[in-house]
């Protein structure tokens, strides 16, 4: 009775629910239940599992590459957050939320899936490689000598996405200040701030680490202060300041 009103509003945008406290429980007891998750996108963990009950359960659900959300009644905790940042939460929704809020939420989480897709049947590469290399052969003309580091820079900056590359411009040009999440979702989509574009900064945020992670550079190339935002690595940062190259193909992707 207490999915009642989310159910509802789910049902409304024609999603099949099922609400169930035995495969809560089958979950936990580590049962196998693979089958039976096919069926769905997407598991929604209540707000009446405890988040250690959650901490449990992630890892298992991950088993069945199924999207997690988790919904809460008002405030987000710490903890969902930090798994919303490492992408073990998909999403995070609550109770108040208006339908169409449910509608954009779930809409932008099937986006998410179709460009995750593309991405890995066409990998970007072939796209990257001759911009990358033409730039690498002009910065060597210029410079006189090999730099790796710096390389490896501008081929992880021609990697980013245009919302990468707008976020990563942001945490420049506030230097060693740290942006809250609000401030930059304002400042990425010019609306107002829902839970949808913080789910969104998240995962962004995210991808942007792991791009420069690949790239064998900064291991945290963004730091996340947890209840206060995000603030860029102050090593990479004076990288990027030293050379107007890597200030240009920030600001113009």
């Amino acid at each position: 009775m207490v999915e009642q009103e989310i159910q509802q509003k789910l049902q409304s945008l024609d999603y099949e629910v099922y609400c169930s406290s035995k495969i809560f429980k089958n979950c936990r007891q580590q049962l196998e239940i693979r089958e039976f998750f096919k069926l769905f996108q997407y598991v929604i963990l209540s707000e009446t599992i405890c988040e250690r009950e959650v901490t449990e359960l992630i890892p298992l659900l991950k088993n069945y590459s199924i999207r997690i959300i988790r919904k809460v009644e008002t405030n987000v905790t710490e903890m969902d957050h930090r798994y919303l940042e490492i992408e073990q939460l998909n999403a995070i929704i609550s109770s108040s939320d208006s339908v169409d809020e449910l509608r954009e939420c779930l809409y932008n989480l099937k986006e998410k899936d179709a460009r995750m897709e593309d991405m890995q049947q066409n990998n970007n590469v072939v796209q990257l490689s001759g911009k990358v290399s033409l730039i690498e052969s002009n910065y060597l003309q210029n410079s006189g000598s090999y730099n790796e580091i710096n390389l490896g820079i501008i081929e992880t900056l021609h990697r980013l996405s245009q919302t990468e590359s707008k976020i990563l411009s942001i945490l420049i040009e506030a230097g060693n200040h740290v942006v809250t999440r609000e401030e930059l979702c304002h400042k990425v989509w010019n609306e107002e701030v829902t839970k949808s574009h913080l789910a969104s900064l998240s995962s962004t945020v995210t991808r942007i680490k792991m791009k420069f992670e690949q790239a064998n550079l900064e291991k945290i190339a963004i730091h996340t202060l947890w209840g206060k935002g995000y603030r860029i690595n102050q090593n990479l940062l004076k990288y990027i300041q030293t050379e107007e190259i890597f200030k240009s193909i920030v600001s113009h992707g």
